[in-house]
């Protein structure tokens, strides 16, 4: 196992800020670590009527661990 999947299986149930290569960046919970991928819960905010309350749609998205260049975690 690589040095990645061992730092990312460190943070599972944690909420952190993954930067790619590419330069994309996205925050989330780390809920699943396998040996090529990390999936990340991200939570998307819609505006409610008044514009004060937010609903939260979250969904599972899954980073390429060779393609991941910094992480942090989110306190």
């Amino acid at each position: 196992m690589t040095a990645i999947y061992h730092s990312c299986r460190s943070l599972l149930n944690r909420r952190v800020r993954i930067r790619m290569k590419s330069g994309k960046t996205h925050i989330g919970k780390v809920v699943k670590v396998t040996n090529t991928h990390v999936y990340l819960q991200k939570s998307r905010r819609k505006k409610g009527k008044t514009g004060t309350r937010f609903f939260f749609a979250p969904f599972i998205l899954p980073l390429v661990l060779f393609d991941l260049l910094a992480i942090a975690l989110i306190v």
